[in-house]
């Protein structure tokens, strides 16, 4: 009984209304609307101890709007003091490896599009509809940690200034319908120490057969200088028997060359002393990877949280996947989705996705889906259609910007058009250059693509950037520090459904942001708590004045709601008269 009222009082904590931006529902009731699981039907966990499953989750999607980071703070700031064992119920709840937070999450997904499909009929005719692109779009984030503890943590590339970085990388797949942007399936990994020293190794051998190669360098231009002090010799002898023109000026040209082969010789020696310093280095990283378990020392990695799971539960499956490859990943990942019926027209990348593994999955997918990417201006090798030469990008905007270079007044900027094959998949190039910056390359499957259009499609991309921007900042995301690996897919999780009811509440007010929204939400649900602890404790107050005086208590609460003077004090409380009769 004791959970039950605690789980009451909890589901009034979102009610939210705002008069300012005339928000006409609060977050409690968008989060009805989507009808959360209750049980093992949908999520694979059995409720415990009288507690309704959608009520812990409701609690644990209440929590940054009332301000707290964790279960621990919202118990103080929802004045639950008196209830500290009610913790448990939340985080056996999310160090559950049998709740399968990946189902819950498609479901909340498949729920927006129906929700959003019934909002927009009345407002959207079959033309309008068909006009909209509809798009996969894959990315990752960084999570930084700050416990080595942590089941499963360790040091993580970070591009943004290249270093590394204790925490987990997580990989979002995401749909964008045209006007909104959900979170639609994730992973979280880890760097993949030996994946790390097979290219660490791969750059050892490049190195050292550099080093063999100016080393065999250094020794010709050697000899090649013996030779030639053998000449220079032989020359001043000759001349200090009979001087000619023809031996002085051979004797200027041997001295000329023999001063070009020293600059060589020094530059050679030079570079030698660059790349034994690489070496040395890539030697070193080599070791300590080996001497180590991702980045952290012996005694780091042995006090690490470990937990054994069920063979085949969600929890056992999700912590396999976080030393899989991103990239495996994200092809699952699409075939996942788009046989949970989310059909996109385009799949949008990074650079760091574009690869033949990617482009035969996008193909291999249903009939219509294109991959539309970044590309890395780097070595790889493209095949021109028009010559059936094989040329890098670099040699590819030489050969063409002269010639077939044109110009798009709209977005300011040159570009180049081709058709080539890449590894055998027939691909569009657009190498683009935007105003006076660097070149940059995009590619798709789709050879009917125009400059504009390629353009206009792979700025809903950026879509997925602000998306984890606003989880960051407001939704929680990667701010658990809890050591249970399932307790951290289950706050992401917690994360990205937040951010998924916020779209939709988005979609009903449009024209407000994310972070305006849960600005104006998290503080009408602070004030609606505040309330709520007012209110208990002046109805205790009440009753205690009651038992003083000797007065019935029914009574003097029935005289009190007759109260004239008194209703409109009880109205800013948030006492209804009608509730209060009730």
């Amino acid at each position: 009984m004791q959970q039950d009222k605690s789980t009451k009082k909890t589901e009034q904590i979102g009610k939210s209304v705002s008069s300012e931006e005339q928000l006409s529902i609060s977050i409690t009731e968008v989060i009805k609307l989507f009808k959360l699981p209750t049980g093992k039907k949908d999520i694979n966990y059995q409720k415990r101890s009288g507690v309704i499953v959608s009520t812990v989750l409701i609690v644990l999607l209440l929590l940054p709007f009332v301000g707290a980071s964790n279960i621990a703070s919202f118990f103080v700031k929802s004045l639950n003091k008196t209830r500290q064992g009610e913790k448990d119920v939340f985080y056996r709840f999310k160090n559950n490896p049998l709740v399968n937070w990946r189902n819950l999450l498609f479901l909340i997904a498949v729920r927006f599009n129906y929700l959003i499909s019934q909002t927009d009929s009345g407002f959207e005719d079959a033309t309008q509809k068909s006009k909209k692109i509809k798009a996969i779009i894959f990315d990752d984030s960084l999570m930084k940690k700050t416990g080595s503890s942590i089941e499963g943590v360790g040091y993580v590339h970070n591009h943004g200034n290249d270093i590394h970085v204790l925490g987990f990388k997580i990989l979002v797949c995401g749909f964008w319908d045209g006007s909104s942007f959900i979170p639609v399936d994730f992973s979280i990994h880890r760097e993949n120490k030996s994946s790390r020293i097979e290219n660490l190794q791969a750059r050892l051998a490049k190195k050292t057969l550099k080093k063999k190669a100016i080393l065999l360098d250094i020794k010709n231009i050697a000899d090649k200088k013996k030779s030639i002090s053998k000449e220079v010799r032989s020359l001043r002898k000759d001349l200090r028997q009979k001087e000619t023109k023809t031996k002085m000026s051979k004797l200027e040209a041997k001295k000329i060359t023999s001063l070009k082969l020293a600059n060589r010789s020094l530059k050679k020696k030079r570079e030698l002393q660059i790349i034994c310093a690489d070496i040395i280095g890539i030697e070193n990283e080599i070791f300590e990877l080996k001497s180590n378990f991702c980045g952290l020392k012996p005694e780091e990695y042995r006090k690490q949280f470990k937990k054994t799971r069920k063979r085949n539960s969600p929890g056992y499956k999700r912590e396999k996947e976080r030393d899989t490859s991103k990239l495996d990943s994200s092809v699952k990942m699409l075939k996942r989705v788009v046989r949970k019926g989310f059909s996109p027209d385009y799949v949008l990348t990074d650079t760091w996705f574009f690869c033949k593994k990617m482009l035969e999955a996008v193909m291999e997918s249903p009939a219509g889906i294109h991959l539309v990417s970044m590309a890395r201006i780097g070595i790889a090798k493209y095949k021109d259609i028009k010559t059936g030469r094989f040329y890098t990008p670099k040699e590819l905007i030489v050969k063409n910007e002269r010639k077939n270079a044109k110009y798009s007044r709209k977005y300011k900027a040159k570009y180049i058009c081709l058709y080539a094959e890449y590894q055998g998949i027939k691909i569009k190039i657009f190498l683009i250059k935007f105003g006076k910056g660097r070149w940059r390359m995009l590619v798709t499957t789709d050879l009917k693509m125009s400059f504009t259009r390629i353009i206009e499609i792979y700025k809903i991309r950026w879509t997925i950037e602000v998306f984890f921007k606003e989880c960051k900042q407001h939704l929680l995301l990667g701010k658990s520090m809890s050591q249970d690996f399932d307790s951290q897919i289950a706050d992401a999780t917690l994360s990205l459904i937040r951010y998924i009811m916020l779209s939709y509440y988005q979609r009903l007010h449009y024209g407000t942001t994310i972070g305006g929204m849960f600005s104006v939400l998290s503080q009408q649900a602070s004030k609606e708590n505040i309330l709520t602890g007012i209110r208990e404790l002046l109805t205790e107050l009440f009753e205690i004045f009651a038992e003083i005086n000797g007065t019935d208590y029914f009574s003097a609460y029935e005289d009190l709601l007759r109260s004239e003077k008194a209703h409109p004090l009880l109205v800013k409380l948030g006492w209804e008269t009608e509730n209060l009769a009730a």
